[in-house]
């Protein structure tokens, strides 16, 4: 499979609403309960900034979306949004290895943050991320490079 990026515009708006509502749908109702849509969409939209997203292809087509931020100390995985029918097929795994190399180069840690409930920990712990805390909603975890 071909996965790749790329800057993500406005126009990415809607489709990238419909992948978080797919992928959080499951997450959000075990940990919190019922699926509001309105509630939702507002979250989506306070979040969505397109000019600090990536959108993410695999094998030419729109699957999901990123932020990933390269800050001075860390790079941060704010979001790693993938359509459940594209999921379990190593695009997550390509795209965390990508920014594992990318931090190795710098040396320095991979942070982020996800539900308690979110079945993408696996994912996580199997790349090598740890948790390093826990919050009342989320997951800490980081990957620290090898000196």
């Amino acid at each position: 499979m071909n996965v790749q990026t790329r800057a993500a515009t406005d126009e990415d708006f809607a489709f990238a609403r419909s992948v978080h509502h797919a992928a959080y749908r499951d997450v959000v109702e075990r940990q919190f309960g019922p699926w509001d849509e309105a509630q939702q969409d507002t979250f989506f939209e306070q979040d969505w900034n397109p000019q600090a997203t990536e959108m993410i292809l695999a094998d030419g087509s729109a699957c999901g979306y990123w932020m990933v931020e390269d800050r001075e100390v860390d790079i941060h995985i704010r979001e790693l949004v993938i359509h459940p029918r594209c999921q379990s097929r190593g695009i997550g795994r390509y795209l965390l290895e990508s920014v594992q190399r990318r931090a190795q180069g710098r040396r320095v840690p991979i942070r982020l943050g996800t539900y308690l409930e979110n079945r993408a920990v696996a994912l996580y712990e199997r790349v090598g991320f740890v948790e390093v805390d826990r919050t009342d909603t989320h997951i800490l975890m980081e990957w620290f490079t090898s000196p």
